[in-house]
């Protein structure tokens, strides 16, 4: 196939992609023309929007593990029996992730995102509100089902919003995403009971057994509703605010936010290379999503271990797992500046160089442990910089290579599930007993995550960079025909 064919292929599969009320029309653009000022208005407000929408997903993410004990002692049960909610929150992320994959070229984005986000609102009003088990996992997997097909939607749309251009607004996207998770623990604190761990020595026995104990459900004054749900009210009122911010710009701007299928540019880009870069993404975020949830869980459980762990307190080991979501949040924050500059390439080579350097003083920790211990603390800090834009980089530089449509991003968002629930098990297995377990299976996630790189990088490079107009659209060459009503009610 010839580069013109595929040029004409790609720049309709952009022309049809923003279409007023779903009717074709012609491009009234030029090269000299400028986008209307409204609709880039818009464009700008939708993209807030979607961050606004990454801000609650992240709040969702984290809520869960942070109530877990709570949840259990107001359900009178133990966390060994919520213990499998993490599976089946896991398996509704990638179900919805596949669900949303589907049907984003038959379906609006807009109407997409929002089905999503009030599902997730829904899961966040109902979780706190459980009478049995089985009815947190049922509202569990339906604010999962939200989230996975949030962030397959808010991705792809970003994609076909900034085109080539989409490399800052996606990492301001999963700023507010990082920024979501960091500051949940902080606001929810106040809102969760307290676990205390203590030992007694009962009369009929000799030897001292561990008990726990929950202090009494409380809830909130003059309601019977628990005080646990305060943070997921909150988290589920930011999720609806969104989705009445998206109706209203499908309303007032009457956009048909829908992928066309009439020239889709996967012909065009061979199925044996195009199955070859899903491939390599499918593994990559599998051991990436994997290697970050291994250390951001076992992070803290390393750092109150005895020797040969850090054996702090937990105070200061939980200041130790702060440093890491700190240095995540900035991290993302200057993403945003550094790929206007660079390209994601040259950042993805940054921060895996980064993640490398620190790979290698995590395996040299027994030497400087008691000596200098604060290169750990370094090095902890240098792992949150260095990973913290490696996603949105990826998915950047996979949108220049082949056609990033729902269900490649639902390829993505499976791998990325499927190394959250996998790689963490023989770590959890191993660190009790073997503490020094947890930073040798850290360094080799790091080499395999390098390594994948490498053969990603390489196996590009047997079919050139996509041209011309970029697919998903690069709008600031098309003039957007979603002017709005408002506007057009004026003009006639």
């Amino acid at each position: 196939m010839s580069e013109e064919n595929y040029n004409i292929a790609d720049k309709a599969a952009s022309e049809n992609f923003l279409r007023e009320d779903g009717t074709p029309q012609q491009d009234q653009t030029t090269e000299d023309s400028k986008p209307d000022v409204s609709t880039t208005a818009a464009r700008y407000f939708l993209t807030a929007t979607l961050g606004a929408g990454f801000l609650g997903l992240g709040a969702s993410l984290t809520i869960l593990g942070l109530a877990l004990p709570t949840l259990a002692a107001n359900l009178g049960s133990s966390i060994d029996d919520l213990s499998l909610v993490l599976i089946a929150r896991g398996g509704g992320y990638v179900t919805g992730s596949f669900i949303a994959g589907t049907l984003e070229s038959k379906v609006n984005f807009l109407f997409l995102a929002a089905v999503s986000l009030l599902s997730m609102a829904l899961g966040m009003i109902l979780t706190p509100l459980i009478l049995n088990v089985a009815s947190f996992y049922i509202c569990t997997a339906i604010s999962s089902l939200g989230m996975g097909g949030f962030e397959t939607v808010a991705n792809v749309l970003c994609l076909y919003l900034w085109g080539k251009k989409s490399g800052p607004v996606l990492q301001f996207l999963h700023f507010w995403f990082c920024f979501g998770c960091a500051i949940t623990p902080y606001f929810a604190r106040p809102f969760l009971n307290e676990v205390f761990y203590y030992s007694t020595i009962p009369s009929n026995s000799s030897a001292a057994e561990n008990i726990t104990s929950f202090q009494n459900i409380t809830y909130i004054e003059n309601t019977d509703l628990p005080f646990v749900s305060v943070p997921y009210f909150v988290i589920a009122g930011i999720l609806t605010t969104v989705t009445i911010f998206l109706i209203i710009l499908k309303l007032f701007f009457a956009w048909n936010l829908t992928r066309s299928q009439d020239k889709n540019t996967t012909e065009f880009e061979g199925t044996r290379y195009r199955y070859g870069v899903l491939f390599l993404l499918f593994w990559f975020f599998f051991v990436f999503i994997g290697m970050e949830v291994v250390f951001s869980t076992f992070l803290y459980k390393f750092g109150i271990s005895e020797s040969p762990g850090l054996a702090y307190s937990r105070d200061v080991s939980a200041d130790l797992s702060a440093v890491f979501f700190f240095s995540v949040v900035i991290g993302q924050f200057l993403a945003i500046f550094w790929s206007q500059k660079f390209s994601p390439e040259k950042i993805l080579a940054a921060d895996l160089l980064g993640v490398g350097i620190a790979a290698i003083l995590v395996l040299f920790y027994p030497l400087y442990f008691e000596t200098a211990p604060i290169l750990f603390w370094i090095t902890v800090g240098l792992v949150g910089f260095s990973s913290t834009s490696i996603y949105a980089c990826v998915l950047s530089w996979a949108s220049h290579r082949i056609t990033f449509d729902g269900r490649a991003m639902s390829v993505s968002v499976f791998g990325g599930s499927l190394g959250e629930m996998v790689l963490p098990i023989p770590v959890g297995f191993l660190i009790e007993k073997h503490v020094l377990s947890f930073l040798y299976f850290i360094s080799g996630y790091a080499f395999v995550l390098i390594l994948l790189f490498l053969m990603m990088v390489k196996f590009a490079q047997t079919k050139s960079e996509k041209h011309s107009l970029d697919n998903p659209a690069e709008l600031d060459n098309l003039q957007i025909q979603g002017n709005s009503k408002m506007q057009n009610q004026k003009n006639g």
